[in-house]
């Protein structure tokens, strides 16, 4: 199936060399790519041990829970330590909803433009906060 759809699609450049990212080529699988700037932040989910492998859902508020964006939790390496966290690289900047594993609401985060968030998961679940 084409995303052209009956249409024919635009010919290749060929003018234009292909782009070559020249940073890093190694390293290890919890590195990380914040892509911010202008109008897109990213979120970083800080939760306990017991959400590992959990994907954790935000939503745009006031949006159905249909339109969501998740991502897993897992154990990430800083410098001078070691935390549980899910992270969203690229938002648009604007107010979330985050989700619970029990389908209830986590609390909401305000995403700024070239800016990291945090927001603080703890168990994933909305009882008891």
């Amino acid at each position: 199936m084409t995303p052209y759809r009956g249409l024919t699609p635009p010919a290749p450049r060929v003018d234009e060399a292909p782009f070559v990212d020249s940073g890093p080529g190694g390293g290890p699988p919890e590195s990380l790519v914040l892509d911010i700037g202008g109008d897109v932040g990213a979120l970083i989910l800080f939760a306990d041990e017991e959400c590992l492998g959990a994907e954790i859902d935000i939503t745009p508020a006031g949006a159905p829970r249909s339109h969501h964006t998740h991502t897993m939790v897992r154990r990430r390496r800083a410098v001078d330590r070691e935390f549980v966290a899910g992270v969203y690289p690229d938002l648009r900047a604007g107010t979330y909803t985050v989700w619970g594993l029990d389908g209830e609401s986590l609390g909401s985060v305000d995403i700024g433009g070239g800016q990291v968030a945090e927001f603080q998961g703890g168990d994933c679940r909305a009882r008891g906060r």
